[in-house]
């Protein structure tokens, strides 16, 4: 018996100094975040990771050029961390700071924006609370890649105001000489006294504008603010994007005239009239009692709208076009009844004193044609190149394969892979 008494003191000692001197029992006193579900050729506060790791405030975790890591946090998040790459970990029990010092991290949540990453510049968190997944990638350079893949993502510059929407389906390529974000909706309206409601986040020159439909058109460019009532034209080369307060966006094609003619952003009833050309729309999620969005043409009209479409608008006759979620319309003649309703990939027409024909799936040819001609950004800066202020901003739609490569200054390049992307939104600012 006394023999046995002496082997459990001696075992409960050797325990009690291997936990005195493990990594994890030197940080005790810092919350744990959550714990490591996948590695390969990755350290841990400096030591390889044998199985399964809790990961505490404070913790550095760094890839080899092979290697990678799944970290689950306890808030419900989890984190790709990629080859490469070193990630500092933050948290106060509510949210989670992963700081990226170099290489790449895959961001993937749902419910409430629990996880923030960041880089010594900006970053980077979901817009809302629903699924989100967004890449962030790090240079040595401190140039940056993000890619929005699900939801929506906010940017905010850790050194000045504002902060930037980056829609689901685009990327952003950001220099490393960038500083601040782009201006989405910030300008001030084009006529004192107007009802401001969005700002013109980028433009392929030969757009004009006559401010509350009154007096003399003239020329629009980046960061004019656009108001309700204005009346605004694109000629025959010109394209417009405007990016309207609440996070909705408006692409709008050559040869095309429109005006918005309702904002509320508080109630969320927005209602804009398309008299000729082609517009595409992005929505964000419509969740104030009684919103809508409504685009009216000559011979259409839609009512609940999905995230992505678009509008197509003649004299005598308009084609509506689905691009993600669902779309209804139907005739702006209220005596003409009928309504169909658009999923993805879907198209109608609506010809004058008719009912909507009945939904028919659009050829990708087609539905790629009208992407094209309503496309603002690639022709507005030049694909792969910066920005002014070193930002740019395109579609993921761009890759044709899952990698992307995008050149974010000279002689400085960053490239991601991402999943190939089905549902597209617009494509934000090249030229902020």
């Amino acid at each position: 018996m006394l023999s046995e008494f002496r082997t459990h003191v001696m075992l409960a000692s050797i325990f009690g100094c291997l936990l005195l001197f493990s990594p994890v029992s030197q940080a005790a006193g810092e919350p744990q975040l959550g714990r490591v579900l996948y590695s390969h050729a990755t350290n841990l506060r400096g030591m390889p990771i044998q199985g399964s790791e809790t990961i505490l405030s404070g913790d550095v975790l760094t890839t080899s050029e092979d290697g990678s890591a799944l970290v689950e946090l306890k808030l419900g998040a989890k984190l790709k961390i990629e080859k490469g790459s070193s990630v500092r970990f933050l948290g106060d029990g509510v949210t989670v700071q992963a700081e990226l010092d170099s290489g790449a991290v895959v961001s993937d949540s749902a419910g409430k924006p629990t996880m923030i990453v960041t880089t010594s510049k900006y970053q980077f968190a979901p817009a809302q609370e629903e699924e989100c997944r967004y890449l962030v990638q790090l240079s040595k350079e401190q140039a940056i890649v993000a890619g929005a893949m699900k939801g929506n993502i906010l940017v905010k510059a850790r050194n000045a105001n504002g902060s930037y929407v980056l829609h689901e389906g685009n990327y952003a390529a950001i220099s490393a000489s960038a500083a601040g974000v782009p201006g989405q909706a910030t300008a001030a309206g084009g006529q004192l006294g107007g009802e401001h409601a969005g700002t013109v986040s980028a433009v392929i020159p030969d757009v004009v504008v006559q401010r509350q439909g009154q007096g003399a058109e003239i020329p629009l460019k980046v960061n004019d603010g656009i108001d309700r009532e204005d009346v605004i034209g694109t000629l025959e080369n010109g394209r417009l994007r405007i990016a309207l307060s609440d996070g909705f966006s408006l692409d709008i094609g050559s040869g095309s005239t429109m005006k918005i003619i309702r904002y509320d952003p508080k109630t969320q009833q927005t209602e804009i009239q398309l008299t000729l050309g082609r517009m595409r729309v992005w929505v964000v999620q419509l969740t104030q009692p009684g919103s809508s969005f409504k685009v009216e043409t000559p011979t259409a009209v839609t009512g609940q709208v999905g995230p992505d479409f678009i509008v197509h608008a003649d004299a005598d006759v308009t084609r509506v076009y689905c691009l993600g979620g669902v779309t209804s319309i139907q005739n702006i003649d209220a005596a003409v009844a009928g309504q169909v309703i658009l999923h993805a990939g879907e198209f109608t027409e609506v010809a004058r004193g008719l009912p909507p024909s009945a939904p028919d799936r659009a050829p990708d040819v087609l539905l790629q044609r009208q992407i094209d001609r309503t496309t603002v950004a690639p022709a507005a800066a030049g694909r792969g190149r910066p920005a002014p202020a070193g930002w740019h901003i395109g579609s993921l739609s761009e890759a044709e394969s899952i990698g992307l490569l995008v050149g974010i200054g000279a002689g400085t390049g960053a490239a991601i892979a991402v999943p190939l992307i089905t549902h597209h939104g617009p494509a934000s600012p090249s030229a902020p």
